[in-house]
């Protein structure tokens, strides 16, 4: 099996999921705050892990989450999403 057809998945941190889609950090914070007590919204993803004390998350499980809770705009903030294969690593 070559990696096209399993890619290893993207590791993304805060930053990353800003850039990703188009929000600033402290939009992706909020989101992180608001939907942990929410009952009607599907929550933000949790961090599957720490890199040197900073959260992280899988890049297409972002995607997924942005997605289905319609938070992939990327035009609110005056920036463009990005290709989750170009964020810099953790």
């Amino acid at each position: 099996m070559t990696e096209q057809e399993n890619p290893r998945p993207t590791p993304v941190a805060v930053s990353d999921i800003a850039a990703l889609l188009g929000v600033s950090v402290h939009t992706v914070n909020q989101w992180r705050k608001r939907a942990a007590g929410a009952k009607q919204v599907e929550p933000f993803p949790p961090a599957v892990g720490k890199v040197a004390g900073a959260d992280y998350w899988w890049a297409d499980e972002i995607l997924a989450w942005a997605a289905r809770t319609g938070r992939r705009s990327g035009h609110s903030e005056g920036t463009t999403p990005q290709d989750p294969t170009r964020l810099g690593e953790i």
